[in-house]
């Protein structure tokens, strides 16, 4: 698949290709699992719905490089972005293993360990200011290629308030890279 293959297509397109059959499939493999109702696909099924949220982190890295590419005042580092989401990896699969640890309980019984919940629980709180700084790093770069200056956080509030929903934040990025690349064809047409 050609990299920017998402960064080429419509914002709407992009929703339903990586949230929306996501959504899908997940509800069909649940619907699945419970006739079945055998433990180990119980735990294959998990597996998968952390890899169904790949697609979303891969588009989000390319979105945001391209943006990156196209910024000029932006003084954040896209190495410390690419550490963050890659800790938001981490976090979706330690959410789907917690939802499969306490499933476990459901079919052999017994008790949960303490200890368990409290390593899921510093894993997903790392994992919350992970996403923040995420959201804080893509709502600053796209401020700066919009108002082309060195922004604050009041320039960038009402980002940060967007993308922490992700069909939104999807919505929003996607068409900020559909306006750089007409830009950017419009330049190569006139020279």
């Amino acid at each position: 698949m050609n990299t920017n293959y998402f960064l080429k297509q419509s914002a709407k397109k992009n929703i339903f290709l990586i949230l929306i059959i996501p959504i899908i499939i997940q509800l069909v493999l649940i619907n699945l699992v419970q006739s079945v109702s055998d433990v180990s696909l119980y735990y294959v099924t998990f597996v998968f719905f952390g890899v169904l949220y790949l697609p979303y982190f891969y588009w989000l890295n390319i979105a945001v490089n391209f943006l990156y590419a196209h910024s000029n005042y932006f003084k954040l580092k896209l190495n410390n972005f690419k550490v963050s989401l890659v800790i938001n990896v981490i976090m979706v699969f330690n959410f789907v293993f917690f939802i499969g640890y306490m499933f476990s309980f459901v079919f052999k019984g017994g008790e949960p360990n303490d200890v368990m919940f409290l390593c899921f629980g510093l894993i997903q709180f790392v994992g919350i200011i992970s996403f923040s700084y995420t959201s804080y790093f893509v709502s600053k770069l796209i401020a700066t290629i919009e108002l082309k200056r060195n922004v604050y956080f009041s320039d960038i509030v009402g980002n940060l308030v967007a993308f922490s929903f992700p069909p939104l934040a999807m919505w929003i990025i996607q068409n900020k890279v559909k306006k750089i690349q007409l830009s950017e064809n419009n330049q190569l047409e006139l020279d």
